[in-house]
């Protein structure tokens, strides 16, 4: 992959202020692109815009290819005729925390208002409903919420493990619920590929962002048991985690089953095809969250539960990424590759002029650092969504931090002749190094371009609550100097290209 030096800002559209009780693709999500373009920024890097299985996260979705319907926006339904401003009356306001239970109550009870409105003749909407996937998610979800959003696992066999007969019946008996569900995919995908293509005119281009694993349950692996790692009773037989560090002496386990990856090679791949190429649809970029796991995954027997128990399994590697480049020739994609790096890491990455990933955070704490000497192929981040702020790490870590403070100062001094930095200067310091380093592409968190507290922390790795349910403040566009990030930008970004 080919790029000019460039940069973004990093913001999930849940994050986005508006008068509602969740950040939308309404009319703030246009507004915002306005305000990258002013900015002279050329990408909008988001999180996942699936639906969250557990804990809100959209790294843990009920589906790898459903948007989530919390996003839809009330303004456009309005415009499009499906609700009337006066359904609106009674529904939250905006608030810096989402409050996801109210607003799912909220945004259901209205969307199934608009389905009652809508022509189910529409032609594109019609064409939407040939989509494979779709057929599997609208039976799922409907069966799901039948169960009381039960597991599939604990279903009758008939829905657990249906046949093909089964799945005829099925659809047959609740035809209304999946068409419901259908509309509001429909809504999403319409609204979120407008929003996309104003973006495309402004010449902002979308990253978006793809987890290696799914959730058990699904409807991924509950429609594609095949792929996965199952035993006679469709339980996972092994789960996904990481081994014992530095940072976590029992290890990590994330529970996630894995892939059976010899499967997924007879049959060429094709569901991994299908979803990065529907990916590759809804976004111009995708982040490929945990490269390293397509060479060498953790793997956690699921009866032993316990980290350090599991071993290193051999990932899918050239094989996969050469033959998602028959179906996929332009496979643009960013290798999420931090962590445990490995040679057979750099290689693969490199043998598809993937870009690779730095954070800032992590790459300040390594006395070999030196900002002109990064790799070139890279995308730099001061943070990402699951880092503090950096002024939220700045007093949480590094203000005691003897390195991470002399190469912060070396690299101002180098760039600016400036090296006097302390907590009201931290954000915009580590803005100027990542924009004035040798890497592609600097991506920035919004929180650290509008200097926030860690009180805007969007997640907290290992902690199940209290994540994903930030929203950045309402008049931003004031709080940011624009002349000055635009000269940063001119005087770093734009003059080496």
């Amino acid at each position: 992959m080919i790029l000019n030096r460039s940069s973004g800002i990093l913001l999930h559209p849940t994050a986005l202020p508006n008068d509602y009780g969740i950040g939308d693709l309404g009319n703030q999500a246009y507004k915002f692109i306005d305000f990258l373009a002013e900015l002279k920024q050329e990408y909008w890097q988001i999180l996942p815009l699936t639906i969250p299985e557990k804990g809100n996260s959209p790294y843990s979705p009920l589906s790898s290819f459903a948007g989530n319907p919390l996003l839809i926006s009330y303004d456009k339904l309005i415009e499009e005729g499906l609700l009337d401003i006066s359904d609106l009356s009674n529904i939250s306001s905006y608030n810096e925390k989402i409050d996801y239970f109210q607003v799912k109550q909220e945004k259901d009870n209205l969307l199934k208002k608009a389905f009652l409105n809508f022509s189910q003749n529409n032609e594109d909407y019609i064409k939407f409903c040939s989509n494979h996937w779709l057929k599997d998610y609208s039976l799922f979800i409907t069966l799901y919420e039948k169960n009381e959003r039960r597991a599939w696992s604990e279903w009758i066999d008939q829905e657990k493990k249906p046949t093909a007969q089964d799945k005829i019946e099925l659809i047959a008996k609740y035809q209304s619920e999946i068409k419901y569900h259908n509309f509001v995919q429909f809504i999403f995908f319409q609204q979120w590929m407008k929003l996309k293509s104003y973006a495309n005119k402004k010449k902002i281009k979308i990253i978006g962002d793809i987890p290696i694993y799914v959730s058990y349950n699904s409807a991924d692996v509950w429609s594609n048991k095949e792929f996965f790692l199952l035993d006679n009773n469709a339980n996972p037989q092994f789960i996904s985690g990481c081994p014992p560090d530095d940072f976590n002496h029992d290890g990590q386990i994330w529970e996630n089953p894995l892939y059976d990856w010899e499967m997924n090679k007879v049959s060429n791949y094709r569901w991994w095809k299908e979803r990065i190429a529907y990916n590759l649809l809804i976004s111009d970029m995708v982040r490929l969250d945990h490269f390293i796991g397509f060479t060498r995954y953790w793997s956690i027997p699921t009866q032993l539960f316990d980290a350090k128990q599991g071993e290193w399994k051999e990932g899918p590697g050239y094989d996969f990424f050469q033959n998602i480049k028959t179906s996929i020739p332009n496979l643009n994609i960013i290798a999420e590759d931090l962590g445990m790096l490995t040679q057979e890491v750099t290689d693969l990455k490199n043998k598809f002029n993937f870009p690779g990933m730095i954070v800032l955070h992590y790459a300040l704490d390594d006395y070999s650092f030196n900002y002109l000497e990064l790799p070139q192929n890279t995308f730099i981040y001061t943070g990402t969504h699951d880092n503090n702020t950096s002024l939220g790490w700045w007093k949480e870590f590094a203000e005691n931090h003897d390195l991470i403070n002399k190469n912060i100062s070396n690299s101002l001094a180098k760039i600016n002749n400036n090296s006097h930095h302390n907590s009201d200067t931290i954000s915009w310091d580590l803005i100027t190094i990542a924009y004035a380093s040798s890497c592609i592409a600097a991506i920035i968190p919004m929180q650290d371009i509008l200097k926030l507290s860690q009180d805007y922390r969007m997640n907290r790795p290992g902690l199940a609550d209290g994540n994903w349910d930030i929203r950045i403040p309402q008049g931003y566009e004031n709080m940011v100097d624009k002349r000055e990030l635009l000269e940063l930008l001119e005087r770093n970004v734009r003059a080496n290209n």
